[in-house]
């Protein structure tokens, strides 16, 4: 399966709006815990719900998911079955050296 540019794109800008968050999560964890962390952590996850959604996944599982099929393909396979069929060790390393 050759994925579509389209497709690729969103899920390229889907990575980065997690990498973003994944920055901004770790800076508000990088201060001592605090009574309103939770409450600071709230637009975080907002915000990346909405990012993602304005590329067209529903959730942050949906984006995972394609972004796995993105990663399955970038290694030469079909898809997730094609995957397990013929999966090698070399592949599960090289799979773990790609975004996640």
């Amino acid at each position: 399966m050759v994925t579509e540019a389209s497709f690729r794109d969103r899920v390229e800008l889907g990575r980065q709006a997690v990498n973003d968050y994944r920055a901004a999560h770790a800076q508000l964890h990088a201060q001592s815990y605090y009574p309103q962390i939770h409450d600071e952590h709230t637009p975080l996850l907002n915000t990346i719900k909405a990012e993602l959604k304005k590329q067209g996944f529903s959730s942050p599982d949906e984006f995972f998911s394609a972004s796995e099929e993105l990663n399955l393909e970038e290694l030469g396979f079909r898809d997730r079955e094609d995957f397990e069929a013929r999966v090698t060790n070399a592949d599960w390393e090289a799979l773990e050296q790609k975004w996640q």
